[in-house]
């Protein structure tokens, strides 16, 4: 069974112009977890990793947005893959 162990995230990146807002959040796995993934495609099973990882980053998005007390009118996420095994998720919308 694959350890339990959190991935890593970063510090996030916030930016307020007009009413736009963007966050960037970095999330990483760890050795572990990566070679459960690689055997989990191959058989075709769903990568629960990947989809943790990236659930606990866009919950950590909206504590911040909750502690800062931004409401937004709309938003969208982008997810890119920048290394193996690490991740950018970036929200962005307008703020009320």
């Amino acid at each position: 069974m694959a350890s339990k162990k959190l991935p890593v995230c970063m510090e996030t990146e916030e930016s307020l112009q007009n009413n736009n807002i963007f966050i960037n959040k970095v999330v990483s796995k760890n050795f572990i977890i990566d070679i459960v993934s690689k055997i989990q495609n191959l058989l075709g099973m769903n990568l629960v990793s990947y989809e943790k990882m990236i659930e606990k980053a866009k919950k950590q998005i909206w504590e911040e947005l909750k502690e800062r007390k931004v409401k937004l009118k709309w938003y969208r996420y982008e997810i890119s893959e920048l290394t193996n095994g690490a991740m950018v998720i970036v929200l962005y919308g307008e703020s009320q």
